[in-house]
């Protein structure tokens, strides 16, 4: 996912994620973990949307902001651990009626200015998450979730912002590219 747009999470929870992203490598090794949060896109997010990087950033930015402009700021609930197929583990997001509405808009502003690399974005497949471990061993990933489930993960969590993160380089992590305020 070369541009990822979704609100990045604010204090207290952009910290416990980056925490949590460090405790899960220091439990179980690096090497149980396939791919590092922190290598692919260093901004605990919630993703709404990814796109190829056809679109230059100021276009989406742009297609967003028209997107949000009738939105007010909201607040999500989160608890409990998924895991997605091919081991990732991640953290629920409620589906509120305002998440469903401003993901529906964002999706509508941007799907025609790329390719999504994969179709769990769009609005009849999402699930809102916050993703904690990518590609975990299957030897681990029980492990992983028990110990996950040792933490206080029951978050009330502001969204006020959406983000637009990229890849500058296809070996790159994400760079923080625009902030656009709901």
């Amino acid at each position: 996912m070369n541009t990822i747009i979704g609100p990045n999470l604010p204090e207290p929870q952009f910290s416990a994620v980056k925490t949590l992203w460090e405790d899960i490598a220091d439990e179980f090794g690096e090497d149980s973990i396939g791919v590092q949060y922190e290598d692919v896109n260093p901004y605990p997010h919630i993703t709404m949307y990814a796109l190829d990087d056809a679109a230059a950033v100021g276009t989406i930015a742009s297609a967003v902001e028209s997107a949000v402009e009738h939105h007010d700021p909201f607040t999500v609930t989160t608890d409990g651990v998924g895991v997605f197929p091919g081991n990732n583990v991640w953290l629920p997001v409620g589906k509120s009626p305002q998440l469903l509405e401003l993901h529906r808009d964002v999706v509508e502003a941007v799907h025609p200015l790329g390719t999504a690399p994969v179709p769990y974005y769009e609005p009849h497949r999402w699930f809102p998450h916050v993703g904690f471990a990518l590609q975990v061993a299957d030897e681990q990933i029980g492990d992983v979730v028990s110990f996950l489930l040792g933490y206080d993960l029951e978050w009330e969590i502001p969204i006020d912002d959406i983000s637009i993160t990229r890849k500058p380089t296809p070996e790159a992590a994400h760079e923080l590219e625009a902030t656009i305020e709901l």
